[in-house]
């Protein structure tokens, strides 16, 4: 039996769509905390964490991407015996795991909202740049680990200018994503979502008050191709749901209508 991904469940079990937040680094579930609220009454709500992030599992290695998605899946099997539509809501390395959800299951949800990380990212060589010294900074809090891996990590949380309320207890066990990133990329030699191709519709949000987006234009380009989906680019950094809660509980709001 697999076991389900630390989580929480709220909201109207009688619905017939199932709403899953997934969430990035470095948050926590909480980082919802204004978008659940008003969907409460009508929606079935799924609120996903991960090994370290959470506090009701620990483990130091992390665990695989494929592990990630296979206890998803248990994880929204375990809430949704009625078979609702599922939507998942994912930012950051949520999106990322909504992406790789999709492609390898298709069709097993009906919408993902994908918000400031698309599955294909543009090749700036500043992008290039920042991302390698981003991504190897938290590896190497990673593996240094303790004391000086957790103090490495906060100390880059601070150069970003994020101080979320969790901040006490961000760890540099939650950098795992990074270090899986790569572990696999340079073992199998192949981008792990590489030739994805979206199964459903995706709603695509991104922030543009930072100096590069995170998206190709083939990525938009992949988006148009279904005249379901939808792209938009916001004024925000990265943390919509904290700079334009407004915009994306309107969002959600409008697509669950239309399922």
């Amino acid at each position: 039996m697999v076991n389900p991904l630390p989580h929480e469940v709220s909201g109207n079990p009688s619905s017939k769509h199932l709403l899953v937040f997934l969430h990035g680094w470095p948050d926590t579930m909480d980082l919802w905390n204004k978008i659940i609220p008003p969907f409460e009454q009508n929606s079935y709500i799924l609120n996903v964490s991960y090994p370290n992030f959470s506090p009701k599992e620990k483990k130091s290695n992390g665990i695989s991407f494929e592990e990630v998605i296979e206890r998803l899946i248990a994880t929204i099997e375990h809430v949704n015996s009625t078979k609702r539509k599922i939507v998942l809501v994912g930012h950051d390395w949520g999106a990322f795991f909504a992406y790789l959800l999709d492609h390898r299951h298709p069709n097993y949800v009906s919408e993902i909202i994908a918000l400031d990380v698309a599955a294909q990212a543009p090749p700036n060589p500043f992008l290039m740049t920042f991302l390698f010294v981003y991504q190897f900074t938290l590896i190497t809090a990673f593996l240094i680990g303790g004391f000086i891996g957790k103090w490495i990590t906060r100390l880059f949380l601070m150069c970003l200018m994020y101080n979320p309320p969790w901040i006490n207890r961000i760890d540099s066990s939650w950098n795992f994503p990074y270090y899986v990133l790569w572990k696999t990329t340079l073992k199998t030699r192949k981008a792990i979502i590489g030739g994805y191709k979206p199964s459903c519709p995706i709603v695509y949000v991104a922030g543009n008050k930072k100096p590069f987006v995170l998206h190709s234009k083939g990525w938009l380009k992949t988006l148009a191709e279904n005249p379901k989906s939808e792209s938009h680019s916001l004024d925000f950094v990265h943390w919509i749901q904290i700079e334009k809660p407004d915009f994306l509980i309107e969002l959600i709001q409008r697509r669950i209508k239309s399922l």
